[in-house]
Formats: structure tokens, C-alpha cells, sequence
């Protein structure tokens, strides 16, 4: 049985979309790459197959977009992309369809999306070697990436910077002394990951840098 594509008009609100008319009657909405990929045209007959064929495609389509959008904020681990598009109860044969396209863009590499977090939380919000491997870990990166990124001589480091604002508060608190200081602080830097010896210097170091 065959049918005839009757129109195909841009939607007025989203013009990289076109709207398709079998027959006089509007069939569904499609990406403008599908219509040009597929070469449909106005007057063009269309097949049951071609249709399938449309509505695969356009499914397809808006999953690698949601995806894309998804993206567009920050790096994704491929574990958070699956379980981001399994919630908009993405079929799972499309996720797989939809990494394959990503894959083919090198839009997604967990080695790049492990050391983005690292840098990020390096930055903005320090936390200790076990906690980013913890965190890259629930992200669904290898334990081979995360063991070769995460460093963990650099622990020091990243406790004197996690600290220092949170050190500087309490030696604000009248009558500040040391012990109140190293429970407080080490507390804070405990729930950040950081192991006890890590801990213990910070805590005598950053004592010893603002107290003066």
C-alpha cells in the first residue's frame, strides 16, 4: 500500500523541525535531518516501510538529543548518560543506538569525564583521594581510569585548600584553642574524605599558619 507525502511544513515555534503530511493529514513531527537524509519530498509516494523506517529514526533522533542536551552542561560519564536516558524511558536497543552515535562524534570518554571531576573538585570543592575514587566509581568509571588519575600523594594539598577557609572561620570564635580547633576541622575534613594522618598535619599546619 502506498501513500503520498501531501506537505511538509516547518513547525513554527522549532524551524529545524518539519511537520509531515500523509494524504492530506498530519503524521508526526521529524527532525529537518531525516527528511533530508532520507530524501523525502513533497508528492514523493512513501511506503509502510518508510514510515517504520521515519518513526525509528526520528525515535532515535530524539534520544541522541536529549542526550546532547544532557551534555551541554558538563561532561557525562557513560553510566550517567545510560541512567539519565533509561529516565525518560529511553527502549535500551536506542541507548545502545544513541552511544553509538555519540561514539562516532567522540562526544563521550570517561578518561576526559574523570579528570574534568578531579580538576572541578581540585577547584571549587577539594576532597580526599578516597572520596573522588568513591565518587568516579558511582560515575561508572574503571577502576583502571580512577586508580591512574586519582593521585594520592597530592592529598596534603588538596586538605590545606579544603581547609583553610573552614580554619580561618573558627580562629574568628572567641577563645579558639587548639583542641576545639583540631576536633572542628578535622571533622570537616574527615566528611571530605581525607584520611587521619592527612588530617593531623593539615590541622597542625593551618594552627600554626593562622593562629600566629
Amino acid at each position: 500500500m502506498h501513500m503520498r507525502i501531501t506537505a511538509l511544513q516547518p513547525q513554527r515555534n522549532s524551524p529545524e523541525r518539519i511537520n509531515v503530511f500523509i494524504d492530506g493529514r498530519f503524521l508526526l513531527g521529524v527532525h529537518a535531518l531525516l527528511v533530508h537524509e532520507m530524501g523525502l519530498a513533497v508528492d514523493q509516494d512513501i511506503t509502510p516501510a518508510q514510515l517504520e523506517q521515519l518513526r525509528s529514526e526520528e525515535a532515535l533522533q530524539k534520544a541522541v538529543d536529549q542526550a546532547l542536551n544532557f551534555l551541554s552542561f558538563r561532561p557525562r560519564s557513560r553510566t550517567e548518560i545510560r541512567q539519565y536516558l533509561r529516565r525518560k524511558n529511553t527502549p535500551p536497543e536506542l541507548i545502545e543506538a544513541v552511544f553509538a552515535r555519540l561514539d562516532r562524534l567522540e562526544l563521550i570518554n570517561d578518561r576526559d569525564f574523570a579528570s574534568f571531576w578531579i580538576e572541578n573538585r581540585d577547584q571549587f570543592n577539594p576532597r580526599g583521594a578516597q572520596a573522588l575514587k568513591h565518587e568516579l566509581r558511582a560515575k561508572g568509571v574503571t577502576r583502571e581510569v580512577v586508580d591512574e588519575l586519582v593521585d594520592n600523594e597530592s592529598d596534603e594539598e588538596r586538605a590545606l585548600q579544603a581547609g583553610r577557609k573552614k580554619a580561618a572561620s573558627l580562629l574568628t570564635q572567641q577563645g579558639m584553642d587548639y583542641t576545639t580547633f583540631y576536633r572542628r576541622l578535622g571533622s570537616y575534613l574527615q566528611r571530605r574524605g581525607f584520611q587521619f594522618d592527612t588530617i593531623r598535619q593539615t590541622t597542625k599546619t593551618l594552627w600554626e599558619e593562622l593562629s600566629s
